[in-house]
């Protein structure tokens, strides 16, 4: 398995992942233009891409999805409540057969992978995280969520990777412009995880298997890399857990990360 985070942050999301022949997408939330730019950089093409896999209905996540329906055959899966509360344009747009609607926790089985949606906490509707297994590896991705519940750690635990949300540092939230009512949204339990939320988090689900761990939707006013990576680096200490026994990389809004090979 081959995972390249394309894009992520509040301005546009995308995560492309190959799994022998499968070309897959989570999100799609930047331009053609973009997400074919980004992949060139590592000769990588969409040619062939299957399928997409869309977390939850907000813009940053599915406002270029039209486009790509139109320059490929693609399936879109997602929740119900997702598919209920996409734009309208979107839905108006796509032909209704293409959306394959998806239950929480129930295996999605394909020829060469398998998937396995589970909830998250957003204030949207139905939100969805996805791990993806090939044979006995997995990635899981997890973002936009308040909060993870320890009686559904099982669903995403010891995967050999992770792409998880670190979204604020707290101090630079409260003392960011921000309305007050956007704070609390944004440190609710159904809001975004905090530097220290991700790190605690994390250290639940690593395990043995576990070697990547990729820092998505860094928010460009309250969060700095540095923030975030010392958050990591001290929850981990603080635990007497080794940090550096991963590979810990932080996906960026304007340019894609390095290809993450899981074996």
């Amino acid at each position: 398995m081959e995972v390249i985070v394309l894009a992520s942050g509040s301005k546009g999301n995308a995560t492309y992942i190959e799994i022998g022949n499968e070309k897959i997408l989570v999100d799609c939330g930047i331009t053609y233009k973009q997400l074919t730019g980004r992949l060139a950089e590592h000769n990588k093409t969409l040619d062939g891409l299957s399928k997409v896999f869309i977390t939850h209905e907000h813009s940053d996540h599915v406002k270029e999805l039209v486009m790509l329906a139109k320059k490929h055959d693609v399936s879109i899966y997602l929740s119900e409540g997702t598919l209920k509360n996409l734009n309208k344009t979107i839905k108006y747009n796509i032909e209704s057969p293409r959306f394959q609607v998806i239950l929480p926790e129930d295996m999605l089985e394909f020829e060469e992978f398998k998937v396995l949606p589970f909830m998250v906490y957003h204030d949207a509707f139905e939100p969805f995280g996805y791990r993806f297994f090939e044979g006995e590896s997995s990635l899981v991705y997890i973002t936009d969520t308040g909060y993870f519940p320890m009686r559904k750690y099982h669903l995403i635990s010891n995967a050999e990777a992770y792409v998880i949300e670190s979204n604020h540092e707290v101090e630079m939230l409260l003392e960011s412009n921000r309305p007050w009512l956007l704070k609390r949204r944004i440190l609710d339990d159904q809001g975004h995880l905090s530097n220290e939320d991700s790190a605690n988090l994390i250290l639940n689900l690593a395990g043995d298997r576990t070697k990547y761990i990729v820092l998505a939707h860094l928010s460009e006013e309250c969060n700095i890399e540095t923030k975030a990576l010392d958050a990591y680096n001290k929850t981990f200490l603080d635990q007497g857990v080794d940090i550096f026994a991963y590979k810990v990389i932080v996906a960026r809004q304007n340019e894609p990360t390095e290809p993450i090979i899981i074996e």
